[in-house]
């Protein structure tokens, strides 16, 4: 019996001591993976995904450290001074043979002609309505002289005004804090001293943080730094159709609770750390689990203008044709599986089949699939200007710049099926591929005017310019399929088996949806 106690406590002791060495490893391992990735800012080249092939689709296993940075909200620290472009040693994904067999069939386009066809009359919100209704639009703020300038083209042109209101925005007291309904995520409404408003997104988790891939697209995480860079691309790939947004810090007691309303108001609490924090109310993510909290009250997050007010400037809610699922079961839509698709459902289409519509929802795809943002299901156009045709509003951004190691070739659909791109777009993006300043260049001394920056992880610049190659072999399969660049490289897409419709006349859309639902 004395044997029989004395093993059971040998055995107890035994498993005690390795059951706490186990436990001090993986602590151990934690610690040194968590410091890894924390230090991990700069690419480094054994950590960059590799590139298996052009056409191939880019996955990685998941690493434990990467998905750690979820758990970080860190004080923001603005005054990190940024590294030059050159030491981040980007690389750029240039196929010499696929830039020659581009410019061979470049040769034949008149990109001059093309261009000043691309938008015949590009006509600001405050001439055409002194020269329609007699009104004069009022430029008090920053805000009215970007309404005044919204265009039948773009929504601005004048850059100065935009850096004025990018600054108002992130430095103009705020005079009231407000829940913005309707929206799966945390939003919140901000009026300024100038009864001006804007959107605020609150950062979740550092820029490094990658989206789950078991995650799917419509239960992603919104990003408030892909607003930020969003905005930023779509204007140096010449677009200038996406709303103006910029990073800011906010004191979420002084600035945010203190003007809150009552709704508001109860969301907040003080977490065990200290830190001040509020839940909101949303579909999703709004619960002390995934509360948002300062540092203990600093919070960054990005601030978006509000478009002018839509019963003054109307605009209008589309649904994508390219629009996907939203199903578990059902993962794939019609788009996806039938290469026809754009010949068959969309070119025939009144609201596509003429005009610029088409050629903006190839150029709205281009840039989704450059920020791999898979969540494009509506999108919205300025209907002010009528007769002069609407364009579409690059809005609504936030699950983008989600993953570096997958480039989600379903994007790229509408250009690979429809086979059609903008002249100056073409332009834009040939000269980022092959020119001597790469896309990311740019795009790294842009981010670096905002308050917030850097605004993203430099291991997306990488991606970015995978991404750019491959929409460059799209194009050349493209030209290759129809033997020439003149019924590809457009002005303005027009199918002669459609009726055009008259000037002036309204495009029923939602009953057109229905029919190829």
């Amino acid at each position: 019996m004395r044997t029989l106690r004395f093993n059971t406590k040998r055995t107890f002791a035994l498993i005690s001591i390795a059951f706490s060495s186990t436990l001090l490893f993986i602590v151990c391992f934690q610690h040194d993976s968590f410091k890894e990735h924390e230090e991990g800012w700069l690419p480094v080249p054994n950590r960059s995904p590799k590139f298996s092939g052009s056409n191939s689709r880019l996955r990685s296993v998941k690493r434990l450290d990467e998905q750690l940075s979820f758990q970080l909200q860190a004080p923001p620290s603005l005054q990190t001074s940024l590294p030059r472009y050159s030491e981040l040693h980007v690389k750029r994904f240039l196929d010499p043979e696929l830039v020659d067999r581009i410019r061979r069939y470049s040769n034949s386009i008149k990109f001059s002609e093309l261009t000043v066809t691309e938008c015949r009359n590009n006509e600001t919100l405050a001439k055409f309505w002194k020269r329609s209704k007699g009104l004069t639009v009022p430029v008090r703020d920053s805000w009215e002289k970007f309404y005044a300038g919204i265009g039948t083209c773009d929504l601005y042109h004048d850059e100065s005004i935009i850096d004025e209101l990018l600054k108002d925005l992130n430095t103009l007291p705020i005079k009231h804090t407000a829940i913005m309904e309707g929206g799966t995520q945390v939003k919140l409404l901000l009026t300024f001293e100038n009864d001006k408003q804007a959107v605020f997104k609150p950062m979740r988790f550092g820029r490094d943080y990658e989206s789950d891939p078991n995650h799917f697209y419509f239960t992603d995480f919104e990003r408030h730094h892909a607003e930020i860079a969003t905005f930023h691309l779509d204007k140096i790939l010449g677009y200038r159709r996406a709303v103006p947004t910029v990073g800011r810090v906010v004191n979420l007691t002084s600035e945010i609770k203190n003007h809150a309303d009552q709704k508001l108001q109860k969301t907040f609490f003080v977490s065990p750390a200290k830190n001040h924090c509020f839940v909101s109310k949303c579909d999703y993510y709004c619960d002390t689990t995934h509360a948002i909290c300062g540092s203990p009250e600093l919070k960054e997050g990005s601030v978006q203008a509000f478009l002018p007010d839509d019963a003054k400037v109307p605009r209008k809610h589309n649904k994508s044709p390219y629009r996907r699922t939203y199903s578990k079961k059902t993962q794939q839509a019609i788009w996806q599986q039938d290469m026809r698709f754009c010949t068959w459902k969309v070119k025939t289409r009144k609201q596509y089949a003429h005009g610029r519509r088409l050629l903006d929802f190839v150029d709205l795809h281009i840039m989704d699939y450059l920020i791999g943002n898979q969540d494009r299901h509506h999108y919205e156009t300025v209907s002010v200007f009528s007769p002069e045709p609407s364009y579409a509003i690059h809005i609504d951004n936030g699950r983008s710049f989600g993953r570096t190691d997958f480039d989600d070739e379903d994007i790229l659909l509408p250009l690979r099926q429809c086979c059609v791109i903008r002249s100056s777009t073409f332009q834009t993006l040939l000269n980022f591929y092959s020119g001597k300043r790469s896309l990311t260049e740019v795009l790294h001394e842009s981010l670096s005017k905002d308050p917030a920056s850097p605004i993203l992880a430099y291991k997306h610049y990488e991606a970015l310019e995978r991404r750019l190659h491959r929409i460059m072999e799209v194009i050349v399969e493209c030209l290759d399929k129809k033997q020439g660049a003149e019924a590809v490289v457009l002005a303005e897409y027009h199918n002669p088996q459609v009726a055009e419709t008259a000037p002036g006349e309204e495009v029923e859309e939602e009953e057109d949806d229905k029919k190829n639902d």
